[in-house]
């Protein structure tokens, strides 16, 4: 009987974490593959041109590697805000499931468990897009300004030893609010169209991610790795 206690133990732990492990490798397989594009954004935003226009100079004068700055902010940002946002999201909506005597959640529940779920990953998640954010900006700099970050952990020490502990969370208020809205609606209607592929068209696990990849372009390739894996 002990035996059996003890192998089931290692279970409940893997089932408890794994939603945030999943979560956390499918949004860093996402952020390797947008990368150069999510670059080509931030330079386009900073008035330097339109995209082909900052993609030619950028390959030019910088070469393959300038899509690429940054990468490792983003992968540390993955690993902390979407582990924090994937798994608070699956781990509220198990327990409201379970609240709900195993029925499917209506969409405002889903919705406040996208809302909670958002706060908690920003919060989670704000040092590693500060360091995202300053090291994808800083060859935009004059020369003299430019800090040369060599990875997120170098930009994140620099942040701190310049300017303070709290500056790692510089801009948080606003990431909270934006990711509780982006997650309210993301996950809450990801969720219910997954339910509508599955339960009322009948589809199967894979044709119904594929199907629910089309209304979400932006964030479709994490939480199709997400779902696929769960």
């Amino acid at each position: 009987m002990g035996e059996q206690q003890k192998q089931a133990q290692p279970l409940g732990v893997w089932h408890t974490i794994k939603p945030f492990a999943n979560g956390g490798a499918s949004g860093m397989l996402a952020t390797c593959v947008i990368q150069p594009i999510d670059m080509i954004k931030v330079r386009i935003q900073l008035g330097q041109g339109s995209a082909s226009s900052v993609a030619s100079t950028m390959l030019k004068e910088e070469g393959v590697r300038a899509f690429y700055k940054g990468l490792s902010a983003g992968l540390l940002r993955q690993a902390t805000y979407t582990t924090a946002r994937l798994g608070s999201f699956r781990m509220l909506t198990n327990k409201a499931i379970e609240a709900n005597e195993g029925k499917p959640l209506p969409l405002y529940q889903k919705a406040l468990c996208g809302l909670t779920a958002g706060a908690i990953g920003a919060c989670f998640g704000s040092p590693a897009d500060l360091a995202l954010i300053r090291m994808q900006a800083d060859a935009t700099l004059p020369a003299a300004q430019r800090r040369h970050y060599t990875n997120a952990f170098h930009a994140l020490s620099r942040i701190v030893a310049d300017e303070g502990v709290l500056a790692l969370w510089k801009g948080a208020g606003p990431t909270v609010v934006r990711a509780m809205a982006l997650n309210m609606g993301m996950l809450a209607s990801y969720d219910q169209s997954l339910e509508l592929f599955r339960d009322n068209l009948g589809f199967g696990e894979i044709p119904t991610v594929v199907g629910v990849l089309v209304p979400f372009p932006g964030s479709s390739l994490q939480l199709a790795v997400f779902r696929l894996t769960m």
